[in-house]
């Protein structure tokens, strides 16, 4: 009779813990949703605001540069002027688009499925690419506790970077496994030429770009998305022998979202 009770109260215990566990998940939810919706809504609002005075300017630039004789000096200041607007337009457009990434909600996500989805993203089957994908997941990796829109650019930005850093000729290499204090680490490789050593300490930095058309917000993304979740980035690279990027996330149940 008492072997009965210490296992019926055993399994009290047991389906409290579970139930207490459910109602602060449900509260995690509710906390992180409200928290990624409020900062989406301060971006686009400030978005939305930058780019009504940058079309006054650029359409103002444009009517001077018809009215000013070519060959002056004033015209190729107005040219830089131009320039400068429409890359300040390009920038300014992806963080509308960063801001519609924080309107999902948070679920639970299967990580070797996102990489995958991702892939397939920057490697459409109808384009022909000289790119070998070589795929490493470990089985029975726990889910992400997050908004899919956050961990899929993540994903799809390193793997861009990867594809233009070969110019489409080369491999990539996409792994997930455990790591340590139940973490999952997501690494995605290239041996494409490397970054030169002076500038691997500023790419995550906003608007730092070795691209002429690029807007240097594809790596800051990244790097923010991972750490909203309390993960880390890292890059390894050597000039010659390619690039790596390791992503590293908790993988609980209930993963605290930074302040």
């Amino acid at each position: 009779m008492l072997l009965l009770m210490t296992f019926c109260c055993y399994g009290l215990q047991v389906l409290f813990d579970k139930q207490r566990r459910v109602n602060e998940e449900a509260v995690e939810f509710a906390q992180r949703q409200q928290q990624l919706q409020s900062a989406g809504r301060l971006a686009a609002e400030i978005a939305h605001q930058l780019k009504n005075p940058l079309g006054i300017i650029n359409n103002a630039a444009f009517t001077l540069q018809r009215t000013v004789k070519e060959g002056k000096t004033i015209t190729q200041q107005i040219r830089i002027i131009r320039e400068e607007v429409e890359r300040s337009d390009r920038i300014i457009t992806e963080l509308m688009g960063y801001a519609r990434l924080v309107e999902g909600r948070v679920e639970k996500l299967d990580i070797a499925e996102e990489l995958e989805q991702a892939i397939l993203r920057v490697f459409p089957p109808a384009v022909k690419y000289e790119v070998k994908v070589h795929r490493d997941y470990s089985p029975a990796l726990p889910p992400l506790l997050m908004q899919r829109m956050h961990l899929s650019e993540a994903f799809v930005n390193l793997l861009q970077n990867a594809r233009e850093a070969m110019n489409g000729l080369g491999n990539i290499f996409v792994s997930a496994r455990m790591g340590g204090n139940y973490s999952v680490v997501i690494s995605i490789a290239d041996d494409g030429p490397g970054i030169p050593r002076e500038k691997v300490a500023q790419i995550f930095e906003p608007y730092f770009t070795t691209k002429e058309k690029g807007t240097g917000l594809g790596l800051a993304i990244v790097k923010h998305n991972t750490e909203l979740y309390g993960g880390t980035v890292q890059v390894e690279s050597e000039l010659g022998k390619g690039t790596r990027f390791i992503l590293q996330f908790p993988a609980k149940t209930v993963m605290k979202l930074r302040k």
